[in-house]
Protein backbone atom coordinates (compact mmCIF):
# COMPACT_ATOMS: atom_id res chain seq x y z
CA UNK A 1 0.00 0.00 0.00
CA UNK A 2 2.78 2.11 0.85
CA UNK A 3 4.54 1.84 -2.68
CA UNK A 4 1.04 2.91 -4.44
CA UNK A 5 0.63 6.44 -2.49
CA UNK A 6 4.98 7.14 -3.21
CA UNK A 7 4.06 6.11 -7.38
CA UNK A 8 0.35 8.19 -7.29
CA UNK A 9 2.53 11.24 -5.05
CA UNK A 10 5.81 10.82 -7.96
CA UNK A 11 2.98 10.67 -10.76
CA UNK A 12 1.11 14.29 -9.14
CA UNK A 13 4.53 15.72 -8.61
CA UNK A 14 5.77 14.93 -12.16
CA UNK A 15 2.77 16.64 -13.46
CA UNK A 16 3.18 19.84 -11.99
CA UNK A 17 6.45 20.25 -12.86
CA UNK A 18 5.46 19.75 -16.56
CA UNK A 19 2.62 22.16 -16.30
CA UNK A 20 5.17 24.94 -14.35
CA UNK A 21 7.85 24.44 -16.92
CA UNK A 22 4.79 24.95 -19.35
CA UNK A 23 3.25 27.89 -17.58
CA UNK A 24 5.74 29.49 -16.00
CA UNK A 25 5.96 33.58 -16.45
CA UNK A 26 8.25 34.18 -19.03
CA UNK A 27 9.23 38.02 -18.19
CA UNK A 28 12.43 36.60 -16.06
CA UNK A 29 13.84 35.36 -19.32
CA UNK A 30 13.23 38.05 -21.08
CA UNK A 31 15.38 40.24 -18.51
CA UNK A 32 17.98 37.19 -18.09
CA UNK A 33 18.32 38.30 -22.12
CA UNK A 34 18.92 42.00 -21.62
CA UNK A 35 21.03 41.18 -18.97
CA UNK A 36 23.27 39.06 -21.02
CA UNK A 37 23.48 41.43 -24.06
CA UNK A 38 24.55 44.26 -21.54
CA UNK A 39 27.05 41.48 -20.12
CA UNK A 40 28.61 40.50 -23.73
CA UNK A 41 28.77 43.72 -24.28
CA UNK A 42 31.25 44.31 -21.33
CA UNK A 43 32.87 41.61 -21.98
CA UNK A 44 33.26 42.41 -25.29
CA UNK A 45 34.74 46.22 -24.60
CA UNK A 46 37.05 45.00 -21.94
CA UNK A 47 38.44 41.94 -24.35
CA UNK A 48 39.21 44.96 -27.18
CA UNK A 49 40.73 47.39 -24.65
CA UNK A 50 42.92 44.34 -22.78
CA UNK A 51 44.21 43.35 -26.94
CA UNK A 52 45.16 46.44 -28.10
CA UNK A 53 46.38 48.16 -25.31
CA UNK A 54 48.61 44.88 -23.92
CA UNK A 55 49.09 43.58 -27.60
CA UNK A 56 47.51 40.29 -26.68
CA UNK A 57 47.35 39.39 -30.32
CA UNK A 58 51.08 39.20 -30.92
CA UNK A 59 51.22 36.34 -28.56
CA UNK A 60 51.70 33.12 -30.84
CA UNK A 61 50.41 30.35 -28.37
CA UNK A 62 46.98 32.79 -27.23
CA UNK A 63 44.55 30.43 -26.36
CA UNK A 64 40.92 31.95 -25.74
CA UNK A 65 41.52 30.58 -22.14
CA UNK A 66 44.66 32.58 -21.94
CA UNK A 67 42.09 35.86 -22.47
CA UNK A 68 39.41 34.59 -20.13
CA UNK A 69 41.87 33.91 -17.08
CA UNK A 70 43.39 37.50 -18.08
CA UNK A 71 39.73 39.23 -18.14
CA UNK A 72 38.59 37.58 -15.16
CA UNK A 73 35.22 35.58 -16.98
CA UNK A 74 34.73 32.35 -18.01
CA UNK A 75 35.80 31.44 -21.68
CA UNK A 76 32.40 30.60 -22.74
CA UNK A 77 31.03 34.47 -22.24
CA UNK A 78 34.56 35.53 -23.43
CA UNK A 79 33.71 33.14 -26.76
CA UNK A 80 29.92 34.46 -26.92
CA UNK A 81 31.02 38.16 -26.56
CA UNK A 82 33.39 37.92 -29.49
CA UNK A 83 31.09 35.56 -31.38
CA UNK A 84 28.13 37.89 -30.85
CA UNK A 85 29.96 41.69 -31.35
CA UNK A 86 32.57 40.62 -33.98
CA UNK A 87 32.97 39.42 -37.32
CA UNK A 88 33.56 35.59 -36.28
CA UNK A 89 35.67 33.43 -33.96
CA UNK A 90 38.11 34.07 -31.34
CA UNK A 91 40.70 32.93 -34.20
CA UNK A 92 39.35 35.17 -36.66
CA UNK A 93 38.94 37.82 -34.46
CA UNK A 94 42.63 37.64 -32.45
CA UNK A 95 43.84 37.31 -36.76
CA UNK A 96 42.03 40.47 -37.46
CA UNK A 97 44.53 42.34 -34.90
CA UNK A 98 47.25 41.26 -36.04
CA UNK A 99 46.36 41.75 -39.70
CA UNK A 100 45.82 45.09 -39.18
CA UNK A 101 48.80 45.27 -37.36
CA UNK A 102 51.12 43.55 -40.13
CA UNK A 103 49.50 46.07 -42.66
CA UNK A 104 51.57 49.19 -40.63
CA UNK A 105 54.91 47.13 -40.74
CA UNK A 106 54.10 46.08 -44.33
CA UNK A 107 54.01 50.14 -45.34
CA UNK A 108 55.33 51.68 -42.46
CA UNK A 109 59.16 51.49 -44.41
CA UNK A 110 60.89 50.61 -41.11
CA UNK A 111 60.20 47.06 -41.96
CA UNK A 112 60.83 47.13 -45.66
CA UNK A 113 63.61 45.28 -45.06
CA UNK A 114 61.51 41.95 -43.47
CA UNK A 115 60.42 39.55 -45.23
CA UNK A 116 57.44 38.36 -45.58
CA UNK A 117 57.41 35.14 -43.09
CA UNK A 118 59.55 37.73 -40.69
CA UNK A 119 56.63 40.25 -40.54
CA UNK A 120 54.11 36.89 -40.32
CA UNK A 121 56.23 36.34 -37.46
CA UNK A 122 56.34 40.14 -35.43
CA UNK A 123 52.40 39.84 -35.80
CA UNK A 124 51.70 36.95 -34.10
CA UNK A 125 51.37 34.53 -36.88
CA UNK A 126 52.69 30.66 -35.98
CA UNK A 127 54.08 30.27 -39.47
CA UNK A 128 53.68 31.75 -42.43
CA UNK A 129 50.61 29.60 -44.84
CA UNK A 130 48.46 30.79 -41.57
CA UNK A 131 49.47 34.22 -42.41
CA UNK A 132 49.10 34.15 -45.67
CA UNK A 133 45.49 33.02 -45.90
CA UNK A 134 44.47 35.11 -42.81
CA UNK A 135 45.75 38.47 -44.97
CA UNK A 136 44.43 37.31 -48.10
CA UNK A 137 41.00 36.83 -46.56
CA UNK A 138 41.04 39.88 -45.11
CA UNK A 139 42.41 42.45 -47.96
CA UNK A 140 41.88 40.02 -50.84
CA UNK A 141 45.42 40.29 -51.77
CA UNK A 142 48.27 38.61 -50.84
CA UNK A 143 50.84 40.41 -48.24
CA UNK A 144 53.65 40.87 -51.19
CA UNK A 145 50.52 42.46 -53.86
CA UNK A 146 49.56 44.94 -50.64
CA UNK A 147 52.88 45.86 -49.95
CA UNK A 148 53.92 46.26 -53.76
CA UNK A 149 50.41 48.26 -53.95
CA UNK A 150 50.82 50.80 -51.23
CA UNK A 151 54.61 51.19 -52.12
CA UNK A 152 53.12 52.16 -55.52
CA UNK A 153 50.94 54.54 -54.22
Amino acid sequence: MNWIMIAIGLTLLGIALIWYTKYRPKTAVVDRDELDEEQLREVYNKTITLINEEKYFLNKSLKLSDLANELSCNERLVSRAINKHSSGNFNKFINSFRIEYSKDLLIGGKFDHYTIEAIADECGFSNKVSFYNAFKSDTGMSPTEFRAVKQAN
